[in-house]
């Protein structure tokens, strides 16, 4: 096997593929050692990320960097020996990996900070290497020949590997959320004795009349919602005079309590500014109410579904749910 050092280099020369001796300072050398420099960041990114199509992403770049490479480091006669060169179906694979990773992320709003996570970083970096190394090819391309369809490439290809740090970043949110979630949740079922009986449409229409009930005492038309633990709507009863946003609302509080195995007001204390929960409204945009009206429907210890109640004030809606479940 021959050695890893051939001496060959040692007074500041390389050979381009084809047999053309440049200095290692050479405009050329810069382009495909950037890219190199690149491909070695996308391989740490891919060992410290776990996320499946990120990986399968970053493997398949990874393989035609080695041919974008190839074509930096040719002289004219090496480049008629090319195959498999950066083609027009390579920059449309990178179109679609953007497009893919934007349907779970959303169109950029805002500026990124790098240092989520490792991997999301070392993306991140990768992005500026690959943004320097098309910096380096379009001053190549004002003395030496570059294809068009590789400065494009290369275009895509920044943009690409932010989209997949801006979904690393996503993904890592979402596991931080799930467990901050598991956690209060926990925290609060410890707190339920699981005192009302099996979830059933009689017992639920129960609660609405007791419902119904209070909120005629409090002067207040409600709407009390009710659904299984799958989030399923069970019931729905709106008292003459309610207003008619107090529909999905109330529903929307049945739906949270249920989905957060929580009241919805202290999921909403813990989704304040401060709070660990911070930015779980943007979870599901129209369906996550995050102030009080909303219950867990416990029994046995556990969530069967939820109940939610709207009309009045926030305190007026938490009284009347309370007193429809003291039953």
């Amino acid at each position: 096997m021959a050695n890893l050092y051939t001496k060959t280099g040692d007074k500041g020369q390389t050979s381009l593929v084809g047999g053309s001796r440049v200095h290692k300072s050479d405009l050329q050398v810069e382009c495909y050692g950037t890219v190199d420099e690149a491909n070695s960041m996308l391989g740490l990114a891919y060992s410290n990320t776990s996320h499946e199509y990120i990986r399968a992403t970053i493997h398949a770049v990874q393989g035609r960097l080695f041919s974008l490479g190839a074509e930096l480091a040719s002289d004219k006669g090496g480049m008629a020996g090319l195959k498999g060169l950066i083609s027009e179906e390579d920059v449309s694979f990178l179109e679609h990996v953007v497009d893919t990773c934007t349907e779970t992320t959303g169109k950029m709003t805002h500026f990124v900070i790098p240092g989520v996570d490792t991997a999301s970083s070392a993306l991140h970096v990768a992005r500026t290497v690959v943004r320097r190394a098309e910096r380096r090819m379009v001053e190549l391309s004002e003395s030496h020949p570059v294809r068009e369809v590789t400065m494009r490439y290369v275009n895509r290809l920044s943009d690409a590997v932010y989209a997949m740090a801006r979904l690393q970043e996503e993904t890592v949110a979402q596991e931080q959320m799930r467990e901050k979630v598991t956690g209060i949740v926990k925290d609060v079922l410890a707190g339920h004795t699981g005192s009302l009986p099996p979830i059933s449409l009689e017992v639920l229409e129960r609660m609405a009349g007791r419902a119904k009930e209070k909120s005629r005492e409090l002067g207040v038309p409600v709407v009390f919602s009710a659904v299984d633990s799958g989030g399923n709507l069970l019931l729905l009863a709106r008292m003459d005079g309610a207003l008619p946003g107090s529909v999905e609302v109330s529903a929307g509080k049945a739906y949270t309590a249920n989905a957060f195995r929580m009241p919805t007001h202290e999921l909403g204390a813990a989704a304040g500014p401060e709070g660990p929960l911070y930015g779980i409204g943007n979870a599901a945009p129209g369906k996550i109410i995050l102030f009080g009206g909303g219950f867990p429907y416990v029994s046995g210890g556990q969530v069967l579904g939820g109940i939610g109640v709207s009309g009045g004030t926030v305190e007026q809606d938490m009284e009347i749910a309370r007193y429809a479940m003291s039953m």
